[in-house]
């Protein structure tokens, strides 16, 4: 009896407790518990930390960061392949409308494809497609791979797989979200929050994206950002990187990468099943990136911008009086350096682009067949023309060939040789020639024949010493070391890695910058910085320092460092810098220069191109008695060198001009109370 008692009593003390504990669940801490049972998952979401700005060497701010309203997606088990894809076409429709920057590295393009040649067959072989397969058969491949209905026709189906493509390249899962859209309205965002029940996963928050303040300044040297992809990841994330970050692509962005970078915060977001964010807290609050200052001068580069724009457009003009040459001019390039230092004042590429709009205008600038990405001031490599004309001086003069006073007869054709016997220029178009002249007068006038014969005395092997210790076919030592081109000195060793034999007329050609040189526009105007400056060549570069954001502290400074010395003599040197100041005063680009305020030295370059017309180059320098700045400037099919002089002058005047505006401001403010 006793032991069924027992029984009965325990049977009543967990019904109370049963009924306990439904009483708290259900009533005195029921709306609470209601709220947790609704929770499907906690979720650690990225806080993006804005990256450091960019300045001028003026600190002056070239990109920073703004704060916009973003869209982003998180993956839920309740959504199916068919739902996202349904999804994603209404909400592409919505921001598509609304002018939002949707990012989109999709390689199909409306008539084709944006990689080409070897690009293109590995991308293909990556996902197991022929190397033959066209754009119909690429879109039906990844319509599949996606699972795109086919109601999702026009650009639509080539937009939203797109999207999946992006989506999977990444990483997009239940643990790595996607950032859809970036900079939409305040109209959008209020209509999306409004229908979120309709997109499940959907998350509106505010994102710090980059902000190019001055357009497309400088669009070559800054870059772009851009999100991470799988294979990025594998390499950064050591580094602590998530899979969605935002990461530097190109320039600047993408080399200090490191340091403009910044440390991102973390949320805990807690989601119920639906996808709808029911609580978020702060678990770790963002760092900014450190600042970058860059050597450039914000004035000048512009002025090269806007030089070079000029420049190739009065030879388009000039084109319709001289038969049709330069009716193509749309593409070249011009390198600023201060000769003391190796600091990059201005580089400039034409044809530029807007790097605030590059993935939206991605189809038009990766399909321009001028290249407009492209950045020829590191990364064209062009014959010099008469601009190796110094080299070839240098090198005889410090060897010994001859000296400042020696003359050499221009005879017209040069006949030294009995199976090859080239004309000096002026013989080839008038049948005169250039008389008795000594080095200064050979770079005045340009003279072929001067060059031909001491070229021919100092040798190939002699030459190239004095090229390379002038960073002809040598790296410059800039940061952006992914996009120079090192170029190519010609040389007998360089012949028969080419399969060719090198012959005595080889050097001729080679002497006067022809044969198979190949310079950038930034290594021909630090050559002329060597030279005008006593022989010190310095290691190019474009970063002058980088200081943490939030103390100004200095964390890195960059110092001229020199790469190669040659001890030119003052005669040699005066005897060169003559030259190139009668080039200026009473040559080829006298007329460009006419009644121009600063004295000037400089050599004007026409190098010959199959098929098209002839190259332009100019180097100069300024000013004479005591250089500061080196200028080259490449126009291609720019027909004459003095075209390319034009851009190099705007340049110089407006250097000059804004220097003396600058110490005029700081002898005004000394004199102030």
């Amino acid at each position: 009896m006793n032991r069924y008692r027992f029984v009965y009593f325990l049977l009543a003390f967990f019904a109370l407790a049963a009924i306990s504990r439904l009483v708290d669940l259900q009533v005195v801490n029921g709306e609470k518990y209601l709220q947790e049972s609704r929770m499907h998952l906690i979720r650690t979401s990225t806080v993006k930390a804005p990256r450091g700005e960019i300045m001028d060497r003026n600190g002056t701010p070239l990109v920073t960061n703004e704060t916009v309203f973003a869209v982003r997606l998180y993956k839920t088990n309740s959504v199916t392949d068919s739902q996202l894809n349904a999804m994603l076409v209404g909400l592409l429709e919505k921001l598509e409308n609304d002018g939002a920057h949707i990012t989109d590295s999709f390689p199909l393009l409306g008539n084709g494809f944006s990689l080409k040649g070897e690009a293109l067959s590995k991308w293909k072989e990556q996902y197991g497609l022929s190397p033959d397969a066209d754009r119909a058969e690429v879109l039906s491949f990844f319509a599949k791979r996606y699972g795109v209905s086919e109601s999702v026709q026009g650009e639509m189906r080539r937009t939203l797989i797109a999207q999946r493509y992006e989506m999977e390249r990444t990483g997009f899962s239940e643990s790595v979200s996607y950032t859809l859209a970036t900079g939409i309205s305040n109209e959008l965002m209020i209509s999306l929050l409004e229908q979120k029940l309709d997109y499940p996963g959907l998350v509106i928050e505010t994102s710090p994206v980059r902000r190019f303040v001055h357009g497309t300044t400088a669009a070559h040297i800054l870059g772009q950002t851009g999100k991470i992809y799988k294979e990025e990841y594998e390499v950064l994330r050591s580094k602590n990187y998530a899979m969605d970050a935002i990461i530097g692509k190109q320039g600047i962005e993408r080399y200090l990468e490191d340091s403009l970078r910044g440390e991102d915060g973390l949320n805990r977001v807690a989601q119920n099943i639906d996808g709808e964010s029911i609580r978020t807290e702060v678990e770790k609050a963002p760092k900014k990136g450190d600042n970058v200052i860059l050597t450039l001068d914000l004035s000048l580069q512009k002025s090269a911008e806007k030089a070079l724009s000029d420049a190739l457009q009065y030879v388009r003009e000039q084109s319709v009086e001289e038969d049709g040459d330069g009716a193509n001019a749309f593409c070249g390039a011009l390198a600023a350096i201060d000769v003391n230092t190796g600091e990059i004042l201005a580089l400039a590429s034409a044809p530029t682009y807007d790097p605030a709009r590059f993935y939206e205008d991605y189809e038009i600038i990766s399909s321009d067949k001028n290249l407009p990405m492209f950045n020829r001031a590191i990364g064209g490599a062009y014959e010099p023309g008469s601009t190796f004309k110094m080299a070839t001086a240098l090198a005889a003069l410090e060897e010994g060939i001859i000296t400042p006073t020696d003359t050499i007869e221009d005879m017209g054709i040069y006949k030294y040789y009995e199976d090859y016997q080239p004309i000096c220029w002026i013989y080839r178009g008038t049948g005169d020639t250039h008389g008795v002249v000594n080095v200064s007068e050979a770079l005045k006038h340009s003279c072929n024949y001067f060059f031909y014969e001491i070229g021919r005395r100092t040798t190939i092997e002699k030459m190239n010493v004095y090229a390379h210790l002038l960073g002809l076919g040598e790296a410059t030592g800039i940061e952006l070391t992914e996009e120079e081109n090192i170029g190519k000195l010609a040389s007998p060793e360089q012949s028969e890695k080419d399969g060719e034999k090198w012959v005595p007329g080889d050097t001729l050609q080679y002497s006067i910058g022809q044969s198979k040189n190949l310079f950038t526009p930034l290594q021909l105007a630090n050559y002329l910085a060597t030279i005008v400056n006593g022989g010190t060549r310095y290691k190019t570069h474009i970063v002058k320092a980088v200081r943490d954001s939030q103390t100004g502290v200095l964390v890195q400074e960059s110092k001229p460092t020199v790469l190669s010395q040659i001890d030119i003599s003052p005669e040699n040197r005066k005897a060169i810098l003559e030259g190139m100041r009668d080039v200026v005063e009473l040559g080829t680009a006298s007329t460009v220069f006419e009644n121009f305020n600063i004295p000037v030295g400089g050599k004007t370059g026409t190098a010959e191109v199959p098929g098209r017309a002839d190259n332009a180059i100019f180097v100069g320098f300024a000013p004479y008695d005591n250089p500061t700045i080196a200028v080259c400037a490449v126009l291609e099919e720019g027909v004459h060198g003095a075209n390319a002089a034009r851009a190099v002058r705007d340049v110089l005047d407006t250097y000059f001009n804004s220097r003396v505006e600058e110490e005029t401001i700081a002898k005004t403010n000394s004199l102030l109370p």
